[in-house]
């Protein structure tokens, strides 16, 4: 006769392997996450760069 922690254990046998296989998951989602965070920052700034160089540009005064 089994005791009802050892039933308990039976029924959890596949556990370790499915909570492996979503934490894993769970941590490619959030690199992803963190990449296209700063794939995103990164192409902003160099876009409001560009927006300011042009402004500048004409705002110089020309030599004779």
């Amino acid at each position: 006769m089994k005791s009802a922690l050892q039933l308990e254990l039976q029924d959890l046998h596949g556990l370790p392997y499915i909570a492996t296989i979503i934490w894993f998951v769970l941590l490619g989602i959030s690199l992803l996450a963190v990449i296209f965070y700063l794939f995103q920052k990164n192409s902003s700034s160099k876009e409001k760069v560009d927006e300011i160089s042009p402004s500048k540009k004409k705002s110089r005064a020309k030599g004779f």
